[in-house]
């Protein structure tokens, strides 16, 4: 039985788990390439690998290569007694079936090395599928950005770039202060709704509902609405859609766009957080 075993994930898992491949055996279920998967499970592994993010509903693991739904609780058939769980993030019920079954989970997204880096890789995907998801140029059109945490902040930074008039709406003061050292236009996120009535391009970054169906009833025809946050419901598909608002849905870009990084930069945190 290999060393270590990889459940779930996409392209960017397999691209990790080659990497940690060549120091030790690797298995995988639900994840494809060129993995064995388990033969024997009297024994479990020692060390099991969740995908980034670990689940997109809470209830499943992150599996878009897999044939078949592979339920949160599928790792305790795999896990030996005391395994450690390396999962990109956490939930609660992730947690409570850890200690339920006692087993060690380990957040190796809590990595700030890692973090910046699918970061940075999420916000250069978006700016690819704005490019090919819009109709205009990037230059000198208008956007709107909810939220200024790390994508928020790269994106605008790459969309700068394009010379694209940049806007956030943001709750914090302290990220709109931050906003404004950047040289960006920045708005309480109450106003968001007003911004994008204007707007070519409106990209969400908060993980909730920011705008409403009335904001979007108010958006150019033709405007682009990109999600970027992890959401198990989006009714804002429905609203753009209706008003002629073409819907971006851009849930893990790094695994699309570029797997062999974002791969790399998981194993790395992967073999950090093992030795710990």
């Amino acid at each position: 039985m290999g060393d270590i075993l990889f459940i779930g994930g996409d392209r960017r898992m397999i691209c990790a788990a080659e990497l940690i491949s060549q120091s030790g055996g690797v298995c995988a279920v639900g994840l494809g390439g060129d993995f064995p998967e388990p033969e024997n499970q009297s024994d479990g592994y020692e060390r099991i690998v969740l995908p980034v993010p670990f689940s997109r509903d809470g209830e499943n693991i992150t599996a878009p290569l897999s044939e078949r739904p592979l339920p949160l609780e599928l790792l305790t058939d795999y896990a030996a007694a005391g395994a450690r769980i390396f999962s990109g993030g956490t939930s609660t019920k992730l947690e409570a079936l850890c200690e339920t079954h006692g087993l060690q989970l380990v957040n190796y997204m809590a990595a700030e090395e890692l973090t910046l880096k699918n970061a940075l890789l999420t916000a250069e995907g978006a700016v690819s599928l704005l490019i090919s998801g819009y109709d205009g140029a990037l230059f000198d059109s208008t956007a709107v950005i909810t939220g200024y945490g790390r994508i928020a902040r790269y994106l605008a930074r790459l969309l700068q770039a394009f010379r694209c008039r940049v806007t956030i709406a943001a709750r914090s003061p302290l990220q709109r202060e931050a906003a404004l050292l950047d040289g960006l236009c920045t708005l309480p996120v109450t106003l968001a709704g007003l911004a994008a009535a204007g707007a070519d391009l409106v990209i969400n970054t908060v993980p909730a509902c920011i705008l409403t169906e009335e904001c979007f009833s108010r958006m150019r025809y033709g405007a682009v609405y990109m999600e970027l946050a992890t959401r198990s419901e989006t009714p804002e598909k429905g609203w753009a859609e209706a008003r002629g608002v073409k819907y971006i849905a851009a849930g893990g870009l790094p695994g699309k766009f570029s797997p062999r990084t974002a791969g790399e930069a998981i194993a790395r945190a992967v073999i950090s957080a093992e030795h710990s």
